[in-house]
């Protein structure tokens, strides 16, 4: 059998996990844990570990322990020693796009909102895209509904045949350059460390480079020479060594925010409910819950002028973690470490722009927020 014991499963959990009780909690004991600090003590009558992007999931972790079903509620596997678990014998899934949607809109208001702090009209700007997957492909998308210029580079993509592709200098020659990419280190296209000083390089002076992908694909040191130097800006959501944030570069960021662009309820619900699909199928079980979706937000904008400035503050809320986030600067690195945990543990209540109904006063606003995926209410137009 591939569970052992008794009916009821022990399931240590991360506990921003939502939707927990209605899906795995009707297999067993959840265990809510801190994802930061469960250790393998935590783990000696555990079958299930249900986890996100703080738990390094490892030998070292795992080994001798019952557990025999890992799963991920992120897109991301770089936490997971995927090919120690496989020699183990323990079952692993991610939740690929799960939030792909939600890191998307929240890349579009941090540009958006570093346009402004640099003075620049997004409309004018070029923005290539490295890396045109779940979320690239989304951003591509939301950028064209709004009749930005983009282009986009992926090299997996384009072996297999993608068209319509650049190279990558052509994507790093624009003006905004986008990371969209995985963080791998083997393969025909290793990621950690893309973007060092040869390629940050070829960016032109002034380029605004934003990253909502992995920390680690950037070379922390060699972007802040170039921020030092004023030749080009940043927006960062992912960081070099996080959570241990270089608080120098937390200052010369442009926008600055705790790696929370999938941070959105929907996000985190789809991702519960394909890590709870993959673990029945692998178990043999029925489903018997299911993740209910988040309650729809409400808003009005008044001013066909400032559209997206309303409608993005109000659903990505970026300025404000933006000013949590630099809070910490300059504090000891461990409490760096512990703050910007802290704001991702505590990041408030988020939906996708589907989750919001919004009534606008002018035709020209709600044609442009319908174009990005809002609900308009015609009701109060």
């Amino acid at each position: 059998a591939r569970l052992q014991g008794s009916d009821r499963l022990k399931i240590v959990i991360d506990r921003n996990i939502r939707g927990a009780e209605e899906t795995f909690g009707q297999h067993g004991e959840l265990v809510a844990m801190d994802g930061r600090r469960i250790r393998k003590a935590d783990l000696g009558d555990a079958e299930l570990m249900i986890v996100r992007t703080a738990t390094i999931a490892n030998a070292d972790l795992l080994e001798g322990t019952p557990v025999r079903f890992v799963g991920t509620t992120s897109i991301g596997t770089d936490h997971l020693d995927t090919d120690w678990l496989q020699r183990a014998g323990i079952e692993w899934a991610n939740a690929p796009g799960c939030n792909a949607d939600s890191a998307a809109q929240y890349t579009l208001a941090m540009i958006w909102l570093a346009c402004q702090r640099l003075g620049r009209d997004l409309f004018d700007q070029r923005v290539g895209i490295i890396g045109r997957g779940n979320v690239g492909s989304r951003l591509h998308r939301l950028l064209t509904a709004l009749g930005v210029h983009v282009v986009a580079n992926d090299p997996p993509l384009a072996d297999r045949g993608v068209s319509g592709l650049v190279s990558q200098d052509d994507a790093l020659a624009c003006d905004i350059v986008s990371l969209h990419v995985p963080l791998t280190d083997s393969g025909p296209y290793p990621t950690r460390g893309m973007l060092g000083q040869e390629r940050l390089e070829r960016m032109p002076h002034g380029a605004l480079l934003v990253n909502a992908a992995r920390g680690d694909v950037v070379d922390g040191d060699a972007l802040l020479e170039k921020l030092r130097d004023g030749s080009i800006h940043a927006a960062l959501d992912c960081w070099p060594g996080e959570p241990r944030l270089n608080s120098e570069l937390l200052q010369r960021a442009t926008v600055a925010t705790p790696h929370v662009a999938g941070y959105s309820d929907d996000g985190k619900r789809n991702g519960t409910r394909i890590v709870y699909q993959a673990f029945c199928a692998w178990a043999g079980l029925t489903p018997v819950g299911r993740v209910a979706d988040g309650r729809r937000l409400a808003l009005l904008v008044h001013d066909a002028n400032s559209v997206l400035t309303e409608a993005l503050e109000a659903a990505c809320f970026v300025p404000r973690h933006d000013a949590a986030l630099r809070r910490l600067a300059g504090l000891p690195t461990d409490e760096v470490a512990a703050g910007f945990d802290a704001l991702r543990k505590e990041y408030p209540y988020r939906r996708d722009f589907h989750g919001w109904s919004v009534a606008c006063e002018s035709s020209r606003a709600a044609q442009t927020l319908s174009a990005l995926g809002f609900v308009i209410d015609g009701s109060k137009r």
